[in-house]
């Protein structure tokens, strides 16, 4: 069952006005899950974002996130997208690496003694049980702040640290202000976490050459002192640097915590999703653990698999493919605004009308993706499908167009890795009996907030 969406799918087909391409869900709102019409909006216009995201300032800036200033974006953009390029990813493996080890150590330690956990306040599962829901919520934080600004949370050891805690609070404060803006007088955002990064961005950059790190953090200040050497730094005039997308100060430390706040929620649902399809298809399991047996099969004993041994296995992303399909991270839909009166697939639409991009519905059209309600990665494998190939334009996990997601590279990679060493460490299995229903923020996550499976170290071959 799914809360707090707009409008589901039978809905959607049911109200849908002649031609099969929205529903008015407000009077300038329209709700649109047809391919054609979301390729137009999000590819041949290119419409801006709604103002909605306007929500998701932070420190008072416009981001990369929340911006609806093409100008700004653009500029941005050129100044951050390098640092999600492979080359400048090589450079972060180590550092995931390093995150997953720790949780590694952490799950062994309570298979070995499930009271272990004990000191973390939660109920003892028994003996053989994880709650990875827990964990891989807890790893994606670590990751993502030692990958963002050089530090983990520690929230495999011990759960403990408040910064992750509030922060995600905050992200379900956000998104519900963004459909119900009245309730920002109701409820206010707590955005204190902000500082926390803000500290750690001005502690390095006063450290300076005493404290580099090969993070995303070092590589916006390294953007910035170029940009400053190549005479487009900042002018001084601070709304006008603002606004024209400069790397200034708080600019740096804004992007900091966006880097922050978009890795960890999405990477750790798509992690989860993924372990839930897989114990439940145990032969699909079979099927990724026998493709990561062959290619790690030249490893030395209980070392992680690199990524480039992994990055191209076929089976591994069609896993993490038919999750995105399943469980598509923009749970509410992408909220986009017709910049001026447009005419679309003989539709007018008046200016300023919000269009709701609604990814979830064209992944899960049986029109396009047969027995649509089944996981099945072998649909994403040329010759091994099924199925006809996946048409074009009907799949767009990581949106599409000019605003397409900077950090998909970085997604990617972290979901291959972590993923691949779980598998290749563990045999896992399902808990039966467990409740599956999800709920919709910012994305799809379990109502429960848990789900336990079995794991067994896998035995030396």
């Amino acid at each position: 069952m799914d809360y707090h969406y707009i409008v589901d799918r039978e809905n959607h087909k049911e109200y849908v006005w002649e031609g099969g391409q929205g529903v008015r869900v407000a009077p300038e709102i329209i709700s649109v899950a047809d391919k054609d019409m979301i390729r137009e909006i999000l590819i041949t216009i290119d419409c801006p974002k709604s103002a909605i995201y306007q929500g998701f300032e932070l420190n008072g800036q416009e981001n990369l996130f929340s911006t609806r200033n093409k100008a700004f974006y653009n500029n941005r953009r050129r100044l951050v997208a390098p640092a999600f390029g492979l080359q400048h990813l090589r450079s972060l493996e180590p550092i995931i690496h390093e995150c997953i080890n720790v949780l590694l150590r952490k799950i062994d330690e309570i298979l070995d003694n499930p009271e272990a956990v004990k000191s973390e306040k939660v109920k003892v599962l028994p003996p053989g049980q994880i709650n990875i829901y827990s964990f891989m919520i807890r790893l994606s934080f670590d990751i993502t702040g030692k990958t963002a600004f050089g530090q983990s949370f520690e929230m495999v050891k011990n759960d403990a640290h408040p910064v992750p805690h509030q922060m995600a609070k905050t992200l379900k404060r956000c998104c519900q202000q963004a459909f119900n803006p009245w309730m920002k007088y109701v409820v206010p955002i707590d955005f204190s976490f902000v500082e926390f990064v803000t500290d750690r961005v001005k502690q390095r950059k006063a450290n300076g050459e005493k404290d580099r790190r090969t993070d995303l953090l070092q590589y916006l200040t390294d953007a910035q002192a170029r940009e400053r050497e190549n005479g487009n730094g900042e002018t001084g005039n601070e709304y006008e640097d603002m606004i024209s997308g400069k790397l200034t100060d708080k600019a740096v430390q804004t992007e900091a915590c966006v880097f922050l706040i978009a890795g960890a929620e999405t990477i750790s649902i798509v992690l989860n999703f993924t372990l839930m399809f897989l114990v439940k298809n145990p032969d699909k399991l079979s099927k990724l653990k026998a493709e990561l047996d062959f290619a790690a099969a030249s490893n030395p004993c209980s070392s992680l698999p690199t990524y480039d041994q992994i990055r191209n296995l076929p089976y591994l992303t069609g896993c993490i493919y038919e999750t995105l399909r399943l469980r598509t991270p923009p749970a509410q839909g992408l909220a986009r605004e017709v910049a001026e009166d447009t005419v679309m697939n003989n539709y007018f639409f008046p200016k300023g009308t919000t269009l709701l991009v609604q990814l979830r519905q064209l992944h899960m059209s049986d029109e396009y993706f047969p027995q649509v309600n089944k996981y099945i990665p072998e649909r994403w494998i040329p010759g091994e499908s099924p199925f006809p190939p996946v048409q074009d334009f009907t799949y767009y996990p990581f949106s599409a167009g000019s605003r397409n997601c900077v950090g998909k590279n970085l997604a990617l990679m972290e979901l291959r890795l972590i993923l691949a060493a779980l598998i290749l460490t563990y045999d896992i299995e399902l808990v039966p009996n467990q409740r599956e229903d999800y709920v919709h923020y910012i994305t799809p996550s379990l109502a429960t907030g848990k789900y336990i499976i079995k794991m067994k170290r896998r035995q030396e071959e």
